[in-house]
């Protein structure tokens, strides 16, 4: 039986673009604590990434408009 390598593969999830008035979203990063801003939308959760440490991630928020 083989061993996997335990190497990391950077995700990449495929985010729509943001709406203009979401595009200057803040969150606190899930994993540091820190700013993290809004990178996409992903169905109805803003997708967020943290530039300290890189860590990708969904909010749920409610849309003022219907699709």
């Amino acid at each position: 039986m083989e061993h996997m390598s335990k190497k990391r593969r950077r995700l990449e999830i495929k985010v729509e673009p943001l709406p203009l008035p979401f595009q200057d979203e803040m969150a606190s990063c899930p994993v540091c604590g820190r700013d993290a801003g809004a990178i996409g939308r992903r169905h109805l959760q803003i997708v967020f990434r943290c530039e300290g440490c890189k860590v990708v991630f969904k909010r749920n928020r409610s849309w003022p408009y219907v699709y």
